[in-house]
C-alpha cells in the first residue's frame, strides 16, 4: 500500500473513534400523569420527586406542578449526571402528588438514563 493509502485508513479509524463520542444521548425524562379517585386527570396538581437513596440512587429532589392535561414532566439529567461512567444508570423514586387536598398520595418510578419513564398517580380521597 502506498503512504497515501495509509494516511486515509488512519484517518477512518481515528475518525470512527472519535464521531460516535461526539453523539449526543436523548434527555432522561420522568412523566407523572395524576388522575382524580374519579380518573380523571388533574391539571394544576402539586409533584415532588425525591431519590430513595436505600436502593443507591444519589440524592435528588424536584417539585413542579401538573399542566393543564394532567402531567408533570420532569428532567432527569442532572440526576443521573451524578453518576459514574460504570454505574447502571437506573434511579428509583418516590412521587408525592397532592391537589387541594391536606395530604400526599405516593407513588414510586424506576427511570433510567435517556429513556422517558412514565407512572400514573391515582389521588385519594
Amino acid at each position: 500500500m502506498s503512504y497515501k493509502k495509509y494516511v486515509l485508513v488512519a484517518l477512518v479509524v481515528f475518525g470512527g473513534l472519535l464521531l460516535p463520542s461526539c453523539v449526543k444521548n436523548e434527555p432522561s425524562v420522568l412523566k407523572v400523569f395524576v388522575r382524580s379517585s374519579d380518573f380523571i386527570l388533574t391539571p394544576d396538581a402539586r409533584v415532588r420527586i425525591v431519590s430513595d437513596i436505600k436502593k443507591g440512587t444519589p440524592e435528588y429532589y424536584d417539585e413542579g406542578t401538573t399542566n393543564g392535561s394532567g402531567v408533570a414532566i420532569f428532567n432527569l439529567d442532572p440526576l443521573f449526571d451524578q453518576y459514574g461512567k460504570k454505574d447502571e444508570k437506573v434511579a428509583y423514586l418516590t412521587i408525592y402528588a397532592k391537589d387541594t387536598a391536606d395530604f400526599y398520595t405516593i407513588g414510586t418510578v424506576r427511570a433510567k438514563a435517556s429513556l422517558t419513564a412514565t407512572e400514573t398517580i391515582i389521588l385519594e380521597d
